[in-house]
This record gives C-alpha cells, sequence and structure tokens, in this order.
C-alpha cells in the first residue's frame, strides 16, 4: 500500500469579514468532516479501544453542543 499515492488534502477556506461567522462555518466544515471519517474508519471489535473514534466523538460532542452557532452562519448563507 502506497500511502503517498492514496493522501489527500482538505482545504476550508471563506471569504467573509466577520470572524464569528468564519468560525461557525470552519465548525460545520470540521463536523461534516468528521463525520466522513467516522464512517471510512477501519472497523474493529467493538469492546477494542480506539483514540480516534474517541477523540472524533468528542468533538461531535462539543460541535453537536454548540449547533445553534453553527447552524446560524448557514442561515445567513441563505438571506443572501
Amino acid at each position: 500500500m502506497n500511502l503517498e499515492s492514496e493522501a489527500q488534502e482538505y482545504t476550508v477556506s471563506f471569504r467573509t469579514n466577520d470572524i464569528h461567522e468564519a468560525i461557525a462555518k470552519t465548525g460545520t466544515a470540521l463536523a461534516a468532516l468528521v463525520d466522513e471519517a467516522l464512517l471510512a474508519h477501519e472497523p474493529h471489535e467493538i469492546d477494542e479501544e480506539c483514540e480516534f473514534e474517541e477523540f472524533a466523538r468528542d468533538l461531535q460532542r462539543v460541535l453537536t453542543s454548540h449547533s445553534d452557532a453553527l447552524a446560524s452562519s448557514e442561515e445567513a448563507d441563505t438571506d443572501v
């Protein structure tokens, strides 16, 4: 397996002068990326500890707990 040929690069960029909007949009993009990463994560035994899964699920909980702030940026996009 050649990891270099399978390497992917992710770039998140938003054109805005509003730091709150930029943070909210970045959080929304991060949530989508974490969801995608968990879906692509290698399966293993249910009782086997996995630091990546623990980190990703903790991150999902934090992003979900602040979903109101993330949603307000999406609503701003539709108001244009």
